[in-house]
């Protein structure tokens, strides 16, 4: 029996609930216990749900922030991030957030309000065609027809969203399908519906691999996010030992193995590559970070080897070797199993090689963070942060030159430690990633290290940490301007027609303390030390804004420019 309201008090007679109460238990039973949200009308019965079944409610300035957050959510527990918005501007706000978790492999739910069945197509308020907005940037949206499929409907959306290659997908909910009452006999919560099979190598491709392997001189393998999606990186060392080979990691792989791991490399990645025999890419994606797999990023005549759990991935931009669908923790297991042991002393003059150009580009870097020159250079800013990051730090990095030199520079001890947007470059999501990893982690330090533009996207959100009582410490590199674009820009088209690239150097630290955190602004860069000391030992949310040379980057001779 379907009936239209609740009684007097508010709730549903027992033996039914309402539609926002389904979607409340659907979440707790799917191990959810946070939602990402900014309120409106649509969604306050999924609010009033989420309270009875435990769910905690988090609620963001912006829509785009809240999604950055499921996101968040989502690597750091491995399991779906659930954002909910309202209608109309609630979804072409998260967006991009959504669109970044998509590029990401990230299994975020974004669930959307929407407008009363009996109006559609009428013009009601904030009604767009919402699924469609969504399909291009999910791997399934979705909308739901009434209120008894709430539970299916979801289930199969989270299904979807944890299952193979993890992505994004999106539920839309007329509101009153949320507001009805219904019968709990007739939408009954799913249960056991999420299975992830861990496929194997086939033997006749683990003995190709194998074969691929024996024959290489000069191995190298690429560690990317699926070796942390697939809960990889013990195997990953294990093999990594075995063979001998060096390992360079990508995007969430990093961390992987940790920095002072000696099969561990990273600033000879384009020697490495460059003089390769045999490159084995293991859940990397072959895109613009990777040279797209070709030469001259590649050697001419390197024989490549991919091994992802998205098939699609296998012969992306090149021809491969060998190309091997399946979970990377087990089949790296069996992979080591096979490798020779006497792999590692075969291809160890390699290894040294390697070493050899891994320490003398070290060096170079060492004599750029050494700098004592005022305004501070971004490298010494990066070593300065190097110096507090113990393995209990998670590092959020947020930003374009300043977020380059530190992921240099910043050493890694494990797994998840460090988060960046993904292959998608989105800026803005710093505040949104370190308050989720807070949440989720308090007793471990949260470090945010931000460009000055990309903490002016979502900065509000530092409100957000301090109203949850989420301290995190965040450093803005402060350049005055977009330093990544306006480098090349003044290189190219010189001073006098550099626009739209610059911005005042603003003070983010009296920003953040107006928001009810502590703020400090930096200008030696003998006080960047103690002031990040000071501000992660607190129980307060920081900002260190720290005055960069805007041309020391360009100095060093490694401008990029993002495109």
């Amino acid at each position: 029996m379907v009936t239209a309201g609740a009684d007097r008090r508010g709730s549903p007679p027992p033996g039914e609930s309402t539609g926002g109460e389904l979607v409340a238990r659907v979440l707790r039973e799917a191990g959810v216990r946070h939602v990402f949200t900014l309120c409106g009308g649509h969604i306050l019965p999924i609010y009033d749900g989420c309270l009875t079944e435990g769910i905690r409610i988090l609620d963001f300035r912006h829509e785009q922030a809240a999604a950055h957050a499921a996101d968040a959510y989502a690597r750091l527990t491995r399991n779906v991030g659930v954002a909910i918005v309202v209608p109309g501007p609630g979804v072409t706000d998260a967006v991009t957030g959504v669109a970044n978790a998509y590029a990401a492999r990230s299994p975020v739910l974004l669930i959307g309000g929407a407008a009363p069945l009996a109006l559609r197509g009428l013009g009601a308020l904030q009604e767009i065609d919402q699924v469609a907005l969504m399909r291009s940037i999910t791997k399934g949206a979705w909308t739901v027809p009434e209120t008894r499929q709430i539970p299916e409907v979801l289930t199969t959306a989270i299904r979807t969203a944890l299952s193979g290659r993890p992505g994004p997908v999106f539920v839309e909910i007329p509101v009153d399908l949320l507001m009805t009452t219904i019968e709990d006999r007739l939408a009954p919560i799913p249960q056991r519906y999420v299975h992830r099979p861990r496929p194997a190598a086939d033997p006749d491709a683990l003995a190709r691999l194998e074969r691929l392997l024996a024959e290489a001189a000069r191995p190298v393998v690429v560690a990317g996010g699926g070796v942390y999606w697939d809960d990889a990186a013990k195997s990953l060392a294990t093999f990594a030992e075995r063979a001998g080979v060096p390992v360079f990691m990508n995007g969430a792989g990093r961390g992987a193995l940790a920095t002072a791991h000696p099969n561990a490399f990273s600033q000879a990645r384009g020697f490495a590559l460059g003089q390769a025999d045999l490159v084995l890419v293991l859940g990397a994606q072959l895109d613009f970070r990777l040279g797209y797999g070709r030469p001259p990023v590649f050697a001419e005549g390197a024989k490549v080897a991919v091994v992802d759990v998205d098939p699609t991935e296998l012969g992306r931009n090149r021809p491969l070797e060998l190309g091997l669908w399946g979970d990377l923790d087990v089949i790296l297991r069996q992979l080591t199993d096979v490798t020779p042991k006497t792999m590692a002393a075969r291809v160890e003059p390699w290894l040294v090689a390697v070493r050899a150009r891994e320490t003398e580009s070290r060096k170079k870097l060492d004599g750029f963070c050494a700098s004592s020159d005022v305004p501070v250079s971004h490298y010494r800013l990066a070593a300065e942060l190097a110096r507090v990051v113990t393995p209990e730090t998670i590092v959020v990095g947020d930003g374009g030159d300043i977020v380059g030199c530190a992921s240099k520079v910043v050493p890694l001890h494990r797994p998840g430690q460090w988060l960046d947007p993904g292959p998608l470059g989105c800026l803005g999501i710093g505040p949104s990633f370190a308050l989720t990893a807070k949440l989720l982690h308090p007793s471990q330090r949260v470090l945010l290290i931000s460009g000055d533009g990309a903490f002016g996207l979502n900065g509000m959100e530092m409100e957000t940490a301090v109203r949850f009582g989420l301290p995190l410490t965040c450093v803005v590199g402060n350049d005055g301007g977009w330093g990544q674009i306006r480098n090349p820009q003044v290189s190219f088209y010189g001073e006098a027609r550099a626009v739209a690239t610059s911005l005042p150097n603003t003070r983010y630290d009296l920003m953040v303390e107006a928001l009810g955190g502590r703020g400090v602004l930096v200008t030696d860069p003998r006080d960047i030390g103690p002031q990040l000391e000071r501000a992660l030992g607190s129980d307060e949310v920081w900002c260190v804004n720290v005055i960069l040379d805007p041309e020391a980057y360009k100095k060093t001779g490694t401008v990029s420019m993002a495109i």
